[in-house]
């Protein structure tokens, strides 16, 4: 591989790790809302996460959401019944539970990952 891409490369992983950490811990969660007649659907694009509020502490309709684990192990999409015939479905966005473990581990990896290429 020759330095300039791997140099790219590392960036690039570095500049995603970073903004995946950063849409979690400033909230920064833009939604879409659907409504249909008996069906609600959120579609958040980075995560569900709002200011302010722990993640274990969010509801889905009248169900408290648990934290899943570890990034990428985690439940994208959700859907809850909100009564006997109406459910709310959402997609909690693409770096949902991208928290302070996962930022060090992913970057411990990608460290890793240099200096295994800067000496292999």
């Amino acid at each position: 591989m020759r330095k300039s891409l791997k140099i790219r490369l590392s960036i690039l992983l570095l500049g995603l790790n970073i903004l995946a950490f950063s849409v979690n811990y400033y909230g920064f969660a833009p939604k879409i809302q659907a409504i249909a007649e008996n069906e609600s659907f959120e579609i958040y694009l980075f995560t569900d996460l709002e200011t302010g509020l722990n993640p274990s502490l969010q509801q889905v309709g009248e169900f408290v959401q648990n934290p899943d684990g570890f990034w990428p192990f985690e439940a994208f999409y959700i859907n809850t019944s909100t009564g006997t015939d109406e459910y709310t479905g959402r997609f909690r966005g693409f770096f949902t539970g991208f928290e302070r473990p996962e930022f060090i581990f992913y970057n411990l990896l990608i460290l890793a990952l240099i200096l295994f290429f800067k000496f292999w």
